[in-house]
Formats: C-alpha cells, structure tokens, sequence
C-alpha cells in the first residue's frame, strides 16, 4: 500500500483525530462538514481500506489503518514544519550573502574602512570579496560567479555605468630622482626619463595611459611592467624609474619621504569607480545599503 496523499489531506484526517470528530475539525480548519468527509472518502478510496469503526458506539474511533495513517500523518506534518523552517532560513540568509569581484586596488586600499563601518552595523551579513585585477572582475561577473562587481570604469561592463566614487592618481619618484626637487615640471620634461607601469595591454595600464594622454605625456618609455600596483610602487621606491599610480597606494610611503610626489603642471584626471549588480539578487538590500556606505570611502578629493 503506497501513500501519495496531500498534506492538507493528511491534515484534515489528523485534525480529526486531534479535535474528536468530523465537526470539529470543520470549525478547527474553518472548512465545511461535508469538506472534511469528502477528504476521508478519498484517503479511504486511495487506500483501499476504512479508516474508522462505523458502528454504533464507536464514533470516530480510528481503525488499525487510520491509527497507522494518523501517525504517518504526525510524521508528515513534522517533516514538513522542518522544512519550512530550514527554507525560511536559508531565505534569511540569502538576502544577507553577497559575492563582489572588486578591482584589487580598490579592495586593498579603499574599501576597507569602509567595509568595516559597514560589518559592524550589518553584523547579520556575509561578504565575499574577490580581489582581481580589471580583467579577472569583468570575466567573474560575466560567468556569473559573482553577484556584483567594483572596478574601474572602462566600458568592459556597461555603456551607462554607475559611478560610485573615483580614485586620485599621482606621479611619484624615488627621492633621489632628479625631478623630486623641482617644481612646476613641465610634461615635456617627464618624457625624458623612464617609467615604471602595469603590464602592457592590460586594462589598468590602458587606463593609466589615457590619463598621461589626457596631460599631453604621449611618448613615455615603460622600461619596467609589473602585475600590480605594489610591485610598480616598490620599483619607483628603488629608484628604477617614474610611476603613474593611485594616491592611495603610496600615501604612507610619501608621508615618510621614502617616495616623493612630483609637482606637474597639469593635474591628472581621477580614475572613475563603477558598480554593477546582477538584477533580482536576494541580497539586492544588502548590496544598495553597502554602496551607500563605500560611496563615502571611495571619493579622493
């Protein structure tokens, strides 16, 4: 004998049992008389067998095989209160996990305070911050493996990006370099000595090329291309040549006279901080609620 009754069926004949009979199980499930008999006629006609003793003194008594579905019956409703319950949890843990690919100078050194002030008010949420390099971002959100995506702007995501902040950029020099005491440098003074960079044809490093093009430095040497924006500061620190990087990424070594900020004539553009998020997330609450908290981290005067 096989069992695929509903279980609002199983409830009904179980509401029976539990309230003494067919009406008051009616006004308990807020159902009519002849509804709740109409359950029992099918749970008997399903299972082939009478599920109470229909004879005088013996109302609503149970048979062998309404006391066995009555405990099937118990067991099903159980089962089904666990389930409910480990799914509204992990609902309420989905609107409160979030995975972001984030450009790794921005998650390195941008973000972090911001992230903080955040976690310590959301302590509920879950973050996951993949920290990768311009390309590595676009091609994890693209796959679908992250929910959201920080990087740069530079049109590999979308033609109408939303901008959330924006990153200064400087020229810096070992403090022996021979422009470290001058001021006022004139661009075409820059090109004559050699630069240090990300690696060649990398976004970033396109990035920074059209910000030394905005300024007029069109005919710069690169003698030196590195992966990331560490590896280029400590070359600039070992005086191998000049470096176009994020303020962020050198400020304590510039505080402490290890680097020096070059004083140009033109001021190089701020590079642009783009979001973007995979439509109807769980955690879309979440993810607004922590852009507003970066927005305020992520703006470099």
């Amino acid at each position: 004998m096989s069992i695929s009754a509903s279980g609002r069926r199983l409830d009904v004949f179980r509401a029976i049992i539990e309230r003494g009979g067919v009406n008051a199980a009616a006004d308990w499930l807020g159902i009519s008389q002849p509804s709740v008999t109409a359950h029992v006629r099918a749970l008997e006609k399903e299972l082939g067998a009478s599920l109470f003793l229909r004879r005088r003194g013996h109302k609503n008594e149970p048979t062998a095989a309404g006391e066995a579905l009555f405990s099937y019956a118990c067991q099903s409703a159980s089962h089904r209160t666990e389930l409910s319950d480990q799914l509204r949890r992990l609902g309420a843990e989905s609107v409160n996990v979030l995975s972001i690919a984030v450009q790794r100078n921005v998650a390195n050194y941008a973000m972090p305070r911001g992230l903080a002030s955040f976690l310590r008010t959301n302590p509920a949420a879950r973050i996951s911050i993949h920290s990768e390099t311009q390309e590595a971002v676009a091609d994890l959100y693209k796959s679908g493996r992250v929910d959201a995506a920080i990087l740069f702007a530079d049109g590999s995501l979308s033609d109408t990006p939303l901008i959330i902040g924006r990153q200064k950029l400087v020229l810096v020099a070992n403090a022996g370099h021979p422009l470290a005491r001058r001021r006022n440098i004139p661009v075409e003074d820059l090109a004559a000595y050699a630069f240090v960079g990300s690696l060649d044809k990398s976004r970033f490093s396109g990035l920074i090329r059209r910000a030394l093009n905005s300024i007029g430095l069109r005919d710069y040497r690169v003698i030196l291309h590195l992966q990331d924006s560490v590896a280029v500061k400590n070359a600039a620190l070992h005086g191998i040549g000049i470096a176009c990087t994020l303020w962020n990424v050198v400020e304590t070594e510039v505080s402490d006279g290890r680097l020096v900020l070059l004083d140009i004539r033109q001021q190089l553009p701020s590079l642009l901080v783009e979001a973007v998020v995979r439509p109807n997330i769980d955690s879309i609450g979440l993810w607004q609620s922590l852009l507003e908290t970066l927005k305020r981290e992520l703006v470099v005067p």
